[in-house]
């Protein structure tokens, strides 16, 4: 029986559930979510995620460049992206590391950018024209070997600066050099920095290894509230460089387009269309100095008159219709078509001579 009586607890809980019934409530658990306040999330979804975009297409351009540079077939993957403080970012780096210390101007802050030394040497291998192997037993590098690794590392500061110029516009610049990742004391050992690292792989031909970027979440304050999928796709709609205008401009000029000219027009009957035959006078509706309408796509662009131009019949313009409405008179006659591109392919910039009268037959 002493089982069956109810503690004061329980008692207490279900007064309370008999309370909510009454009052037509229903109680809600209380969730509580953890906060790291040593490293915070700096981030959203929808930000890691457009960093994540971006960062992706870094790599695909780093992937044409570096193949195309040293002349195999690699691959650059982005493979994490993740928020850390510097001190747990640097005691993670192998001893000794290639470490590049970056000026971001105009950024005061500075970056990094580290390469493993199996990697370094693999790249150095295969520039001097080896077969891409590394060395079996790690060391710091040379001058010389350095020099020849700066233009590997150039070449991603690059494209690292084309990728990030949609949100944040920097000038990466290498000012340091170090080996030993205990000696880099250029950011503060609790700021929390964002760090990207990429894999280079050509199987056969380098040794796979990583690419990090660590960037100081300072840095990109002015950025953050850039991030979004919405931004990243109206960002790349607007952005047009001059060399890709000058292309547009140099397609749509080379563009050929068919125009008509129209001698007249007549209405007949489907009697008379099926009873012509070689030798029947169709008489339009156009006299015969009229001048003829020219239309590109069914709309009337100009007008002209006929001729004989050598062996070719040619047209002479007299008016031209703008897209408004309005007419005006060419100021400069200029031999268009077969004519001009025969001069050009000589080389002779020849005067047009004027057409021929139009011939009349009957």
């Amino acid at each position: 029986m002493a089982e069956d009586i109810l503690s004061s607890e329980e008692l207490e809980a279900l007064l309370a559930a008999v309370e909510d019934e009454n009052t037509g409530r229903r109680t809600r658990k209380k969730v509580v979510s953890e906060y790291d306040f040593i490293r915070p999330n700096k981030l959203s979804g929808d930000q890691i995620r457009s960093l994540q975009r971006l960062h992706e297409n870094i790599a695909q351009n780093l992937t044409m460049v570096l193949s195309t540079y040293l002349r195999v077939s690699l691959e650059v993957n982005l493979i994490s992206l993740g928020q850390l403080t510097f001190d747990v970012f640097r005691n993670s780096l192998a001893n000794p590391t290639v470490i590049n210390i970056l000026s971001m101007d105009p950024i005061q802050e500075r970056s990094l950018v580290t390469m493993d030394m199996k990697l370094a040497f693999s790249l150095i291998d295969r520039m001097l024209g080896g077969p891409g192997k590394s060395l079996d037993r790690v060391r710091p590098l040379t001058p010389l070997e350095q020099s020849l690794l700066d233009n590997v590392i150039s070449r991603f500061l690059e494209k690292l600066k084309e990728g990030w110029d949609s949100l944040l516009s920097f000038n990466p610049v290498v000012e340091a050099r170090e080996m030993d990742p205990q000696f880099v004391q250029v950011i503060p050992s609790s700021e929390m920095v964002l760090v990207t690292t990429f894999t280079l792989q050509a199987p056969g031909d380098l040794e796979s290894g990583e690419i990090c970027l660590c960037i100081p979440f300072i840095s990109l304050d002015s950025a953050l509230g850039k991030l979004g999928y919405n931004f990243q796709f109206a960002t790349a709609q607007r952005r047009q460089t001059e060399q890709q205008r000058r292309q547009i401009d140099r397609v749509i000029h080379d563009t050929a387009l068919p125009l008509i000219a129209e001698l007249g027009t007549a209405s007949v009957s489907i009697g008379d269309v099926l009873s012509l035959r070689e030798g029947d006078v169709v008489v339009l509706d156009s006299e015969h100095d009229a001048p003829m309408a020219v239309k590109l796509r069914g709309q009337l662009k100009f007008t002209a008159r006929p001729g004989i131009i050598g062996r070719r019949y040619g047209l002479v313009v007299d008016e031209v219709f703008s897209e408004k409405g309005g007419a005006k008179s060419p100021t400069l006659r200029r031999r268009l078509g077969p004519q001009r591109l025969e001069a050009q392919g000589s080389g002779e910039a020849q005067e047009p001579a004027p057409p021929s009268p139009p011939q009349q037959k009957r």
